[in-house]
């Protein structure tokens, strides 16, 4: 697998795309048999047990011909073009399991400023595009921190309209696919006790939601590219945990604030890790051993050995 760690993504491989054909199987007899994907989106957006090369079944659901997430809401996701965006709001995209929850929390705290004591229960979920139906967006505050993991292509019409800030994040894919694989075996809904190897046939076949990681940053990169007059950040994990100031000042400075180190420092600390696990762990998803699926581990596979 060719991955990129300086930049967005340069590698291709294959993808599920509508009107592709894809291999499905039956939840049981481990039948297999080919149809258009987009037989597969229906108006109820059906759950669907989705199987790998091992028979190893997920859930997840049908839209626009691909996959998401059995949490998500079905009104949000088929309406997300519609999504109502204002010129003031940071929309922070990324890939699953990139930092979303990390650089979420970042963001919230420079835009509440020095006075914010940072201890606010505020969850990235409450802010989360695919969450629940756009309507219910509508009361909360300006400047929205607004986030989601859609393709460049299935982001809200506004976007180019109002052309609000976005902060777009990524991360080396080895770690995105031990992490992945941990969101997946560890979250309920998804239904799935796979083992790595076919998980990772799985994952780069684009048998789970948001797809492939390198179709959606090549999508990200392609859209970006087409679309100059539109501010954008772009930011990886990897910059972030070896220098967390530097990209905190520069996120700051990004959004138009000028504020003094010490504030952008009491920032890194109060989302090093173990703080936004102590702080945040507790409410958020839990697997089965009752550990949260959210903070599970703050390392990267830079230099370790991994199968892929």
């Amino acid at each position: 697998m060719v991955e990129s760690e300086v930049s967005l993504v340069l590698c291709r491989c294959l993808e599920i795309w509508p009107g592709s054909r894809v291999r499905c199987f039956q939840s049981s007899g481990a039948y297999l048999f080919c149809r258009e994907l987009s037989d597969l989106v229906l108006p109820n957006m059906p759950f669907l047990k989705v199987a790998d090369e091992g028979g190893h079944t997920m859930t997840l659901i049908s839209y626009k011909g691909r996959y998401g997430s059995p949490q998500f809401n079905e009104e949000a996701l088929l309406n997300m073009d519609d999504f109502p965006l204002r010129a003031d709001d940071i929309l922070l995209c990324s890939y699953s399991k990139s930092g979303c929850h990390w650089i979420w929390e970042i963001l919230r705290l420079l835009i509440s400023g020095p006075d914010s004591t940072g201890q606010e229960k505020i969850d990235k979920e409450s802010y989360m595009m695919e969450w629940r139906p756009y309507d219910q967006y509508s009361s909360l505050p300006s400047p929205r921190v607004l986030n989601n993991h859609m393709t460049f292509d299935m982001q809200p019409k506004d976007l180019l309209v109002k052309k609000p800030k976005v902060v777009f994040v990524y991360r080396n894919f080895k770690d995105v696919a031990v992490s992945f694989y941990h969101h997946h075996c560890g979250i309920h809904e998804y239904e799935y006790n796979g083992d790595f190897d076919s998980y990772l046939k799985r994952w780069s076949s684009g048998q789970t939601d948001n797809g492939t990681p390198w179709s959606y940053s090549l999508g990200w990169e392609k859209g970006i590219s087409e679309h100059p007059e539109l501010p954008v950040f772009v930011t990886s994990f990897e910059d972030l945990k070896q220098d967390p100031l530097t990209q905190v000042r520069k996120l700051s400075e990004y959004l138009g604030f000028s504020y003094q180190d010490d504030f952008l420092q009491n920032i890194c600390d109060l989302t090093d890790f173990s703080a936004m696990k102590k702080r945040k762990g507790p409410n958020s998803f839990k697997n089965k051993d009752g550990n949260p699926v959210m903070y599970r581990k703050d390392i990267n596979a830079i230099g370790r050995r991994l199968r892929m």
